[in-house]
């Protein structure tokens, strides 16, 4: 088989997982919140959009389809055809960044016109796209489950966004020009600005070379973690034991109580998730006041409340993304199936899954709201705000659960979800009443303009909720009606 042939092959599969169709609804979106920015803004917010989505987009993918392909067979079959290990990772690289480039066309057509640097453009995206692709499979030949994947991926990706400090003016250092997410952000920032001959011709270059740099990492963890793999005869561990529904006389409840924290304690991507949040509302006390002295055309601080409305929703986005992975993984390994044999049931099941992240959720929030210290709200309000907000975590991962078919599937739904919270934030900040309330199909929505108003000391700030627990109840029912019926 041709690279032509297999990159043609694996565009099929892409669009056949709901990758385009994800991909549009996203740019769709950037486009919208870029066309909100102040004309001093959108260039450099298309720049961030351009390097942060579309480049990365390779790296975010390409672990969930090798990892499905390597659990179907589909890979040990691969090793044994004719087709080699370069046209195979080729075709990878290729049919990714083609979605990168077409996605990323579409915004700078939309927000900034033709009127730009082509070939720049081009190159940005596509060698980006190229590299981070491979940098992907680097990251997951050795693993075999997703959860270890994107543990390893922070690990990746931490390093090599630290350029945007650079890029926003908080840290300037020369030895940023090491990292290639640097050589990116110069390559496509020099498509829609002018920039120094020499940093373009150092960008092209330093790109290049990571092409070729990334190309041969990938093409060694293919032969030592896939071929040589496959050869010894290893095999695909799964997350959960095989004795799951094992000591009965615990009882099906206790039973998977006890398997989850046995996963729990042992996965290190669900540790990190669970002290995600923690993390993040660090970053934003210690990190947000010199991001906005650094900033020149946005004073962040006059948009706190909105800000704090948005991190009081950031755990329910953590734990529902962790309960859709263990939904579609369940699912998919037939535990839910097994689950409805047992005097749990599978509705059971549902209740245990969504009690015990509510729970999670809601104690987490009471942790990073205060700690991120962006505002005051009565202790009263406070709890409710919490409360409500945790119902997120099931809209999250239903979502997750019910939109998707696998865990492929689940990790391209879950790179739209983040305009969940996205939209209701650019709507608080730039829009008026009445038409404000369109946001309101976002289910965070009504959480978030509660506590606006409680930060601000006006009244209705219950209102807001009951209409917020209404609307979230009525979508997870719905949801869950999806997924039993995709469970069928």
């Amino acid at each position: 088989m041709s690279v032509q042939s297999m990159t043609g092959w694996d565009a099929r599969l892409q669009y056949r997982y709901g990758f385009y169709a994800i991909y549009a609804v996203v740019t769709a979106l950037f486009i919208i919140g870029l066309k909100q920015l102040p004309a001093s803004a959108q260039t450099s917010g298309l720049v961030l959009i351009l390097f942060s989505d579309p480049g990365f987009l390779g790296f975010y993918f390409v672990g969930a389809l090798v990892l499905f392909e390597k659990n179907e067979g589909v890979l040990d079959a691969l090793v044994s055809s004719p087709l080699s290990v370069r046209d195979y990772l080729t075709s990878k690289a290729l049919s990714l960044s083609a979605i990168a480039l077409l996605g990323a066309t579409t915004v700078a057509l939309a927000v900034y016109g033709p009127s730009f640097n082509w070939l720049w453009f081009v190159l940005g995206i596509g060698l980006t796209a190229f590299v981070f692709t491979l940098l992907g499979f680097v990251a997951v030949a050795r693993f075999d489950t997703l959860n270890t994947y994107f543990m390893t991926a922070i690990l990746y990706l931490t390093p090599l966004s630290l350029p945007l400090l650079d890029f926003f003016g908080i840290v300037e250092h020369p030895l940023f020009y090491l990292f290639p997410t640097q050589a990116s952000l110069v390559l496509i920032t020099a498509a829609f600005e002018a920039v120094p001959a020499w940093e373009v011709g150092y960008a092209v270059g330093y790109l290049v070379v990571w092409t070729v740099l990334s190309y041969v990492l990938a093409h060694q963890a293919f032969v030592r973690h896939i071929v040589r793999g496959t050869a010894g005869g290893e095999t695909t561990p799964q997350r959960h034991d095989p004795g799951v529904l094992a000591g009965r006389s615990l009882g099906p409840t206790a039973t998977l109580i006890v398997t989850d924290l046995r996963n729990w304690s042992r996965d290190p991507l669900l540790l990190y998730i669970g002290f995600l949040p923690i993390l993040l509302g660090i970053l934003v006390r210690f990190g947000l006041p010199p991001l906005d002295a650094a900033l020149t055309f946005v004073e962040l601080a006059a948009y706190s409340d909105v800000l704090l409305a948005a991190l009081l929703l950031l755990p329910g986005a953590t734990f529902g993304f962790a309960a859709g992975i263990f939904m579609l993984e369940d699912r998919e390994q037939g535990i839910l199936q097994a689950f409805r044999t047992t005097p749990l049931t599978g509705r059971g099941y549902l209740r245990y899954r969504g009690l015990v992240f509510l729970v999670l959720t809601f104690v987490m929030t009471l942790v990073v709201v205060p700690l991120v210290n962006l505002g005051t709200l009565p202790l009263g309000t406070f709890i409710a705000l919490a409360l409500v907000g945790s119902l997120h975590t099931a809209v999250t991962g239903l979502l997750m659960a019910s939109l998707a078919s696998n865990t492929v599937e689940g990790v391209g739904v879950s790179k739209g979800l983040g305009f969940l919270i996205i939209g209701p934030m650019v709507a608080l900040t730039l829009v008026a009443e009445p038409l404000l309330f369109l946001a309101g199909v976002f289910p965070p929505f009504w959480v978030m303009k509660a506590t606006v108003l409680a930060l601000a000391g006006d009244g209705g700030v219950f209102t807001y909720l009951a209409i917020g627990v209404a609307y979230n109840a009525l979508v997870i029912t719905g949801l869950l009606r999806l997924f039993n019926r995709r469970s069928d």
